[in-house]
């Protein structure tokens, strides 16, 4: 196998190299925990997608600032923000991440949030759907 890199001394293609699994996986844990990232924080992302992005962007922060929002002081709402592929069969796409640092906070908080997101009135060509524990942003 030939790797091509920018950056030959990263400690992964040292375990590589090594074959070194454990020792890479245990780093990579630790650098994940410091930072606050998954398996040590909870992660839900609210999609939207419509038409134009502004009205995506709209709806997310719309729901960003429900009362349910501030009642839930365990989970912190990031920004609205376009998604990397932000425009997919001619739909703008955003995104808002939903982050907890506490499992049963955030499934406390997400049927409540769905409720009252459910109550927002949305463009009809608007779409919008509730992930939890993305994959990707």
């Amino acid at each position: 196998m030939l790797i091509q890199t920018e950056y030959p001394d990263h400690p992964l293609f040292a375990a590589l190299a090594a074959h070194d699994y454990p020792g890479f996986a245990a780093s990579l844990l630790r650098e994940r925990e410091q930072a606050g990232f998954p398996p040590y924080a909870f992660q839900a992302m609210l999609r939207a997608e419509a038409p134009e992005m502004a009205a995506a962007i709209a709806f997310l922060a719309a729901a960003s600032a429900l009362p349910v929002v501030q009642a839930h002081g365990n989970v912190v709402l990031y920004d609205p923000v376009p998604m990397k592929l932000s425009r997919l069969a001619n739909l703008e796409r955003g995104q808002l991440l939903a982050e907890s640092h506490s499992r049963p906070a955030l499934q406390a908080f997400l049927p409540r949030w769905r409720e009252a997101i459910e109550g927002i009135k949305t463009p009809s060509r608007l779409r919008w759907h509730l992930e939890v524990d993305p994959l990707e942003f």
